[in-house]
């Protein structure tokens, strides 16, 4: 055996070495570009699926509620008689009003409790002295039914959560927006026209509404900011949450919005 060929048989040359760990390195870079691309897809991901989540909720828990303003036990009495004039926890109801606007993002309704079973918005049961064995007599103008006991819920959005009187329900709530269908005439069951502000007198018979969702985990838009904010830098570049309701909106970097809507009419105050 010759020992100079045994002799370059032996490890390996700088020059090997140093392609050999150019390629390692090489190699490093596009695993860790794989595993960060795809940490941010999930994370992107996961945002997206929190406001959805959050947006379902808060419109089925918006819907849910509307659903039970201007409910009577006695369908025979007119609304004024069954919702007689009343201020409860701010919210100031004229006679035969179930819902009244408090501002921007905050409602107030009302109903009678269909049994004793029935929950509010906190699910708590009813706590009333009526008999509710008994939703109503022969003679119309004596209900089994004390107005002292119509249920009041006030919805709203506060500290960036949906609540119901004062009780957080959905958080990471950016916006909330309201739109009332109205008419100035207790009797007369249709909707006249849309307004952001009714007027003391009006009655609301259908409402459109709007959240605007904001993921909690920051750095998820990569740069790309949401149309739904307004450009800080720019008056003339209006948000899509500035044109739907007014409000101007200026989203904090990286944050991930989306906007969810929804309609409501009112079916105890509807034909």
């Amino acid at each position: 055996m010759n020992p100079k060929a045994s002799q370059k048989q032996r490890g390996l040359s700088l020059v090997e070495l140093m392609v050999a760990m150019a390629l390692s390195s090489f190699l490093i870079l596009g695993v860790t570009q794989i595993y960060l691309d795809n940490k941010r897809n999930y994370l992107y991901q996961q945002g997206q699926g929190e406001n959805l989540e959050n947006g379902r909720f808060a419109l089925m828990l918006i819907g849910e509620r509307l659903a039970k303003a201007g409910y009577r036990r006695n369908p025979a009495l007119t609304m004024d008689v069954a919702f007689p004039s009343r201020t409860v926890d701010g919210c100031t109801f004229a006679a035969g009003q179930t819902v009244v606007r408090v501002d921007d993002s905050t409602l107030c309704l009302r109903y009678q409790p269909r049994d004793e079973n029935e929950t509010n918005c906190l699910g708590d049961t009813y706590s009333g002295s009526s008999d509710l064995s008994k939703p109503y007599d022969s003679d119309t103008t004596l209900p089994h039914f004390n107005t002292d006991d119509i249920m009041v819920e006030k919805i709203a959005l506060a500290d960036g959560a949906l609540k119901c009187n004062s009780q957080e329900l959905v958080s990471n709530i950016a916006g909330l927006h309201f739109d009332y269908g109205v008419n100035s005439d207790i009797s007369l069951l249709k909707v006249n026209s849309y307004t952001t502000t009714p007027a003391s007198g009006d009655i609301i018979r259908a409402l459109r509404y709007s959240t605007l969702l904001v993921a909690s985990t920051n750095n998820l838009t990569q740069g790309v900011e949401s149309k739904v904010c307004s450009n800080p830098n720019n008056d003339d570049e209006v948000g899509d949450w500035e044109k739907l309701t007014g409000q101007t909106l200026t989203c904090e970097p990286g944050k991930l919005y989306q906007m969810v809507s929804s309609s409501s009419t009112l079916r105890n105050l509807m034909p």
